[in-house]
């Protein structure tokens, strides 16, 4: 799957259905999150994207990536992450996160690309975060270059 202007590619295990929510920066200017959602069996998948608008600070990736880990980390079991994995996807960072929620497994991997960020998510049952169908979802993000 892809989004509207083709600038990453991630594998699902069916048709996505989507989705765009209006957000606010923490300045107060407008942008838009999109979420492309599979869900199969037990399992979802997750994909969300967003171009945030010139008020926010993207010249430091990884401190980008870290506050949304550090916002995504209060609705995790024990506020807690149980891994984290700093990576690259051609070139750019990105973050690979194990955690628990409301007894389901969740592994996030997210990265910044210039001012788009995007994020896969993984939900699936208890100790299931590394599995195949987990893995496979995770190592499929391309970015369009």
């Amino acid at each position: 799957m892809s989004n509207a202007e083709r600038s990453f590619f991630a594998d699902m295990p069916g048709v996505p259905k989507h989705s765009a929510q209006k957000a606010k920066t923490g300045s107060g200017d407008d942008y838009t999150r999109d979420t492309y959602l599979v869900e199969a069996g037990e399992e979802a998948f997750v994909v969300q994207t967003a171009v945030f608008p010139a008020s926010v600070d993207t010249s430091n990736p990884r401190g980008n990536l870290q506050a949304g880990l550090d916002n995504a980390v209060k609705n995790m079991d024990g506020k807690a992450w149980k891994s984290v994995n700093w990576t690259t996807v051609q070139g750019l960072l990105a973050a690979d996160v194990v955690g628990a929620r409301n007894g389901h497994a969740i592994r996030s991997f997210s990265l910044m690309d210039g001012r788009r960020i995007v994020a896969l998510t993984y939900a699936g049952p208890p100790g299931s975060a590394n599995s195949s169908n987990a893995t496979r979802f995770v190592k499929s993000l391309r970015i369009a270059r």
